[in-house]
């Protein structure tokens, strides 16, 4: 239709209104509550210059796989890396990479696609099982694996990966060049496959 963009929708649902208790209420119905808002353009530069990261302490608590609105750590966090003029926090517990603020992460070594395995520390994303999907669909290796601090910071390549956001490539780390500054070959590919993915989706020519 004209006029039409591509949009995002998010939804929340609540175990809806009832007496304030921590406990769960009896026979009450659920609040859903549903929005759809323009879908902003991924910027150039991802492209061009890639993104900035930065390394901070996972503080957040053990069940990061349910999508919850106590997002408090996460905004933090999030906070922490744009004052520091970074467009991301990459977070680490115990020595393990586990994913973005707001976004998953991947790692390229040695041409294979690498990204830490689902559980309760990070929160799956769709993006992510798609990079997945495409990388076994067009014979890139890829595995989930746990990615350690070390490995983080001897990548070839570093993702992180979002459904606003799609696929952006890190070229600086902590302050320190990553893929010689500029988005890794595998990323190249990666970001064509998607966007053929997503062009056939508009099209209905996907199968």
């Amino acid at each position: 239709m004209p006029g039409a963009t591509d949009q995002y929708v998010y939804l929340q649902i609540t175990r809806g209104v009832a007496k304030r208790d921590h406990a769960f209420p009896k026979d009450t119905a659920p609040t859903v509550f549903a929005t759809s808002s323009p879908l902003p353009p991924i910027p150039e530069t991802f492209a061009t210059q890639g993104i900035t990261a930065i390394t901070l302490e996972d503080i957040r608590w053990k069940y990061c796989h349910i999508k919850a609105i106590a997002l408090l750590p996460n905004i933090l966090l999030r906070q922490e890396a744009i004052d520091r003029g970074a467009t991301e926090a990459i977070l680490i517990r115990d020595g393990s990479v586990t994913e973005g603020a707001a976004s998953n992460l991947f790692i390229i070594k040695n041409n294979t696609v690498i990204t830490p395995p689902k559980g309760p520390l990070l929160l799956p994303g769709i993006t992510r099982d798609l990079i997945l999907e495409l990388a076994q669909a067009h014979g890139i290796a890829s595995r989930e694996a746990a990615i350690s601090e070390g490995e983080l910071r001897a990548a070839d390549e570093i993702w992180l990966t979002s459904s606003t956001k799609e696929i952006m490539p890190v070229t600086t780390l902590d302050g320190v060049t990553v893929s010689g500054g500029k988005p890794g070959p595998v990323w190249v590919r990666m970001t064509a496959l998607f966007q053929d993915y997503k062009h056939k989706l508009r099209s209905g020519t996907h199968v």
